[in-house]
C-alpha cells in the first residue's frame, strides 16, 4: 500500500467520527437525548418477567422442555412407574409419547394412555385456593424434584383410585419412593380434603 493511501485512509475515519460529533452535537444542542448504545436496548430485546406466576411457569417450561422431557422421564423410571403409563401421546408431537407438557398448567395429568407432568410443577402458586394455606406454603417452599415427585404420585394413585379425591386421600402413602418433603406436600392436601374439603 502507498504512503498515500494509507493518509486517504486515515483522513476518512477522521472525518468519519468528525461527522458522528457533528450530529451528537447538533442533537445536544437542540435537546433531544443522546443514546450511548448503538440498537436495541437490552430491555427491550426480551420480554419482561411475567406478574403472573403461572404465564411465567409456562414460559419457563417452554424453554426448557427438552431438559424438562428427560428429568421427568428418568424420575417416573426411578419411582417405578409402568413403562406403559411413562408420557402421554400428544398430536402436537405426531402422537409422540411425552412425560411433560410445558403448554399445560394443571402440574399434571392422567389418560387412558399414561401420566404426564406440566409447566404447574414451575408454579410456585398452583392451586393455592384448591389446596388451602398449609399445602401451599409447603409447595411453594419445595424444590423443583420435590413438586414432580408429588405430582407423579398423585396421577399414579389416580390412575389406581379412578378419581381425582380418592387420589388426593391416598397419595401421601404411594407405595411409590418419594421425597419426604413430596410425601408432606401430599399429606396436607390430604389433611384438608379430610378436614371437610375445600373451602
Amino acid at each position: 500500500m502507498s504512503a498515500s493511501r494509507g493518509w486517504q485512509r486515515i483522513i476518512g475515519r477522521i472525518a468519519a467520527v468528525a461527522k458522528w460529533l457533528a450530529v451528537k452535537l447538533r442533537l445536544w444542542h437542540a435537546g433531544e437525548p443522546i443514546s450511548a448504545m448503538i440498537g436495541t436496548p437490552p430491555s427491550a430485546r426480551f420480554p419482561a418477567i411475567p406478574a403472573d406466576p403461572a404465564e411465567h411457569a409456562v414460559r419457563s417450561a417452554h424453554e426448557w422442555a427438552d431438559v424438562a422431557e428427560t428429568y421427568v422421564q428418568k424420575q417416573m423410571r426411578q419411582l417405578g412407574i409402568p413403562e406403559r403409563q411413562i408420557g402421554v401421546r400428544r398430536r402436537e408431537r405426531n402422537y409422540r409419547r411425552v412425560a411433560f407438557i410445558p403448554s399445560e398448567g394443571d402440574g399434571g395429568g392422567i389418560t387412558p394412555d399414561g401420566i404426564n407432568v406440566d409447566s404447574g410443577v414451575l408454579n410456585p402458586k398452583l392451586n393455592e385456593e384448591e389446596i388451602g394455606p398449609r399445602a401451599s406454603a409447603i409447595w411453594e417452599r419445595a424444590r423443583l424434584r420435590d413438586r414432580i415427585d408429588a405430582v407423579i404420585a398423585h396421577e399414579y394413585e389416580e390412575s389406581l383410585a379412578g378419581t381425582h379425591e380418592g387420589a388426593e386421600m391416598r397419595a401421601a402413602d404411594t407405595a411409590l419412593p418419594i421425597s419426604d418433603k413430596a410425601r408432606r406436600i401430599l399429606r396436607a392436601i390430604a389433611d384438608r380434603e379430610n378436614q371437610g374439603g375445600r373451602r
